[in-house]
């Protein structure tokens, strides 16, 4: 009855980011402790996993904390909440591996816009994507999409195989881009593919020419 009538508090703000402040500086020091101490329980008595109860304050704690933008705690929470097989915060309605996997690409399409580091978030959340979770094939093409890409990034941000110096590496973005292509045929992958030809065909051209004057 407590949490719903926090629920309830919270839908009263209209702003997003009173709604986020709220949850920062009111919700999480209040029931993220719970959660603590119920993992806690957990982790101590091994044979309770396997009667483990619905908890919503865990699975609203755990969207607040992605909400918050504390995704190392979140995603470790949010990965708990997997294998111990707890649904979703009630007034969400998708699947934990969803959820997770939007989120974070969605935080790490904007980390990489403006040039900030996606690690080590996206790789966590991207190995789920490819070995263990089942998503639909346009998201686990645009994972595949956004890991080639990444190799290609300016400092700045900008995707340009132009700067990349190195074979190897524009092969390995060529190979996921290739992967994104195959699980979806409007992944979008052609144009910068084709870049990555041209360049790896002018590096390996400059490097005979190399090769030949000594």
């Amino acid at each position: 009855m407590e949490l719903e009538a926090d629920l309830k508090r919270l839908k009263g703000f209209a702003r997003r980011a009173d709604k986020v402040a709220h949850k920062r500086d009111v919700l999480l020091p209040k029931w993220l402790p719970i959660v603590t101490e119920y993992l806690a329980a957990l982790n101590a008595d091994d044979k309770g996993k396997q009667h483990v109860n619905d908890n919503p304050i865990f699975a609203y704690c755990t969207v607040w904390l992605f909400d918050i933008g504390d995704l190392d705690q979140a995603i470790s929470h949010a990965f708990k909440a997997i294998e111990l097989g707890q649904p979703m915060a009630g007034s969400i309605r998708r699947q934990w591996p969803g959820f997770i996997a939007d989120t974070v690409f969605d935080w790490a399409t904007l980390q990489a816009e403006n040039g900030h580091s996606i690690e080590p978030y996206f790789s966590r959340v991207f190995k789920r994507v490819v070995n263990d979770w089942k998503l639909p094939e346009p998201v686990t093409a645009k994972f595949y999409k956004f890991a080639g890409l990444a190799l290609l990034r300016t400092t700045n941000g900008d995707v340009k195989p132009t700067q990349v110096g190195d074979i190897a590496r524009l092969q390995q973005a060529d190979g996921l881009l290739e992967k994104a292509a195959s699980l979806h045929r409007h992944a979008q992958v052609k144009t910068v593919r084709n870049q990555i030809e041209m360049r790896i065909r002018a590096l390996e051209a400059y490097g005979s020419q190399e090769s030949g004057s000594k």
